[in-house]
C-alpha cells in the first residue's frame, strides 16, 4: 500500500487529507486535515524573523496547479523520508508555530473558526508546538505503506474565512 491513497471526497474517513480548492476567481489553497481543528494556508516569507509570513491566494487555474503540486510534494516528501513539518518559535522564545513546507510555500495551520478570517495557529511553549508538529507529521508525512486518505475538493466544503 502507498503512502497516500486517493478517495473521493464524499468517501473520505475522518482522518482524511483535503486539498480544497474554494470557488472565485481569486482563491486560496487549504489543505484540511479532518482530524484536527485547524486549515493549513500557503504563505510566503523572507526568512527575516522581524517580519510574518504573507499569506497568499491565486487565480482559479494556479491554485488548482498549487494543489495537485502540494499532493506530489508530500508524496515525494514521504517516498524520500523527509519530514516537511517543521517547529520554530519567534527570538523572545514567547510564541512558537509548526507549519508544512511544500510546494514552494510554507502551509500554516490556523484554527478553524466561522465567520472568521484565518489567523496563524501560536502555541505558548515548544513542548506545545512540537506535540502538534508530531500530529501534524503523522497526517502529512505518513509511513511508506500507510495508505492515509486524501481527497480533493474544489465544489462543497464548508468554508472559514
Amino acid at each position: 500500500m502507498p503512502a497516500f491513497r486517493r478517495v473521493e471526497p464524499q468517501h473520505a474517513g475522518p482522518q482524511a487529507l483535503g486539498i480544497l480548492v474554494p470557488p472565485g476567481a481569486r482563491t486560496v489553497v487549504v489543505l484540511r486535515p479532518r482530524s484536527l481543528d485547524w486549515d493549513l494556508l500557503p504563505a510566503t516569507w523572507s526568512g527575516d524573523p522581524a517580519r510574518a509570513p504573507a499569506f497568499r491566494d491565486f487565480g482559479r487555474d494556479e491554485a488548482a496547479q498549487l494543489a495537485r503540486r502540494l499532493q506530489q510534494a508530500l508524496e515525494d516528501a514521504a517516498a524520500r523520508g523527509v519530514n516537511p513539518v517543521e517547529t520554530l518559535g519567534d527570538a523572545q522564545e514567547r510564541a512558537f508555530q509548526v507549519w508544512v513546507r511544500a510546494a514552494d510555500f510554507f502551509w500554516i495551520p490556523c484554527r478553524k473558526t466561522p465567520a472568521q478570517h484565518y489567523q496563524p495557529l501560536l502555541f505558548a511553549d515548544r513542548a506545545a508546538a512540537q506535540q502538534a508538529g508530531e500530529v501534524l507529521a503523522r497526517i502529512v508525512w505518513p509511513a511508506a505503506d500507510a495508505g492515509q486518505e486524501y481527497y480533493f475538493n474544489t465544489q462543497q466544503f464548508v468554508a472559514t474565512s
